[in-house]
């Protein structure tokens, strides 16, 4: 059809990028994940109690630990940053790709079509990375902890508890192999079968409004958009678990949003926007 050539083309040069930047971002988020992982493993509680050098006097064992502790810690954020910067590049290749559709077809008949279209191809691109880049990060640790039986000893630096860092992919499995089915199953309904079939749907329809089966399918995915917001409310509740969890005492405990999460914001407020075209091209019917 000749009417999406120029946003036939427009796509095809934003999937190129999309999986390109994807990647990239990926090796990124996978060294920032690799590093967290042996900072926790090397500063593990039970590693430093039982590294005897640490309780040796005039040692540099608890010297070394932090110093490694900064060294990781400034690789691991180097790598995260790198993967931001990525992630805004890929917001502006998609931001391009919205522009330049919206100045070629403002004056076309068929434009609500076009930016129905637009928008939901920018939808999933995001959704694709919200999915599988890292969403929550979990940890607990102390700082120069303070032991005073028998005798007073001070670890230097960090000692942690608990380090995790999880995807909405990683999380569903998570709560699934650990019994969680009901959650699981519904975090899985909620952030992945009902936002790709809401959008494929979508799609079909923005494509053809007016056959028979985008006429049945105006219902459908009425419905399916109000179920958008589940797994974002599913997030809000570890974040607030993790968050109270703080209040121990001598432990720093809490959750970290990180850049799966805004990936995936942007998905929903592409979804939603993406509806309310949906809503004026049917109206019109």
């Amino acid at each position: 059809m000749k009417k999406f050539t120029f946003l036939f083309v427009s796509f095809m040069l934003l999937f190129s990028g999309v999986v390109f930047l994807t990647f990239s971002i990926s090796d990124d988020l996978a060294a920032y994940h690799k590093k967290k992982t042996e900072m926790s493993e090397k500063l593990d509680f039970k590693a430093r109690f039982s590294d005897v050098w640490e309780y040796v006097p005039f040692s540099s064992a608890a010297d070394d630990k932090v110093a490694l502790w900064q060294q990781l810690e400034k690789e691991s954020s180097y790598y995260y940053r790198s993967a931001a910067k990525k992630g805004f590049v890929l917001a502006g290749l998609v931001l391009a790709f919205f522009i330049s559709n919206r100045i070629y077809y403002r004056k076309r008949d068929h434009k609500l079509q076009i930016y129905g279209l637009v928008m939901v191809f920018s939808a999933l691109s995001f959704l694709y990375l919200g999915l599988q880049a890292p969403f929550l990060e979990i940890e607990a640790f102390s700082r120069d902890l303070t032991i005073t039986s028998p005798f007073e000893f001070t670890y230097k630096g960090r000692i942690y508890y608990l380090y995790q860092n999880k995807s909405v992919l990683e999380l569903i499995k998570l709560l699934y192999t650990g019994g969680n089915f009901l959650v699981a199953i519904c975090l899985l309904l909620a952030s992945i079968i009902f936002p790709v079939t809401k959008l494929v749907t979508s799609m079909i329809v923005f494509m053809n409004p007016h056959t028979t089966f985008s006429r049945r399918a105006v219902p459908v995915i009425n419905n399916l958009g109000k179920w958008s917001m589940a797994d974002v409310f599913v997030a809000a509740i570890f974040l607030a678990f993790f968050s109270f969890t703080n209040m121990n005492v001598g432990v720093d405990t809490g959750s970290t949003t990180l850049i799966g999460t805004y990936f995936f914001l942007s998905f929903v407020v592409l979804s939603i926007a993406s509806g309310s075209v949906f809503k004026k091209l049917t109206g019109k019917q």
